[in-house]
């Protein structure tokens, strides 16, 4: 299953600067990662988030450090891009613009309100449920299932907390 998910897996460079690169994204359910080039030092050096509902990026790495000692979680090789969150949601579309711009009451990264991650690489990739004919309907807890069986495969992104 997580190999059928990783081959449709569509990748688009996020634009922070240009929303238009979203319009692609289906508003569909289904699972993503989000990737960067960003060194682990300057995610730790962002500040406070915006809003409470937002995930606190440095103090989530802080709890993430464990995991890095084990091999657990997925650590960047060289100054290469490597996945830093991945999640499932009802509405693909949707879920990355909360990750890019934020929402103030959504548990999501807002990367845009972090000015010093814009001179970085950040990809948005994605994989429609529609596109994984071999999972009949829309249900929650198999997209959750798959998103954690992903977990299980590659590693633990550190931006991940649940």
């Amino acid at each position: 299953m997580i190999n059928l998910v990783d081959r449709n897996f569509t990748c688009l460079r996020i634009d922070f600067a240009d929303p238009s690169w979203r319009e692609s994204i289906p508003s569909e359910p289904g699972w993503y990662v989000i990737k960067t080039d960003t060194p682990l030092g300057d995610l730790q050096s962002v500040g406070p988030r915006k809003h409470k509902a937002h995930i606190d990026i440095p103090g989530t790495i802080r709890t993430a450090t464990t995991l890095l000692s084990l091999g657990i979680a997925i650590s960047q090789i060289n100054a290469e891009e490597y996945v830093v969150y991945n999640g499932e949601a009802k509405n693909l579309r949707a879920r990355a613009r909360e990750h890019e711009c934020g929402h103030a009451k959504t548990y999501c990264l807002a990367l845009s309100e972090y000015k010093i991650l814009a001179k970085y690489r950040w990809t948005f990739c994605y994989v429609a449920l529609s596109t994984c004919q071999v999972i009949p309907g829309d249900d929650k807890l198999v997209r959750l299932a798959v998103e954690q069986a992903w977990r299980t495969v590659h590693g633990w992104p550190i931006l991940s907390r649940k």
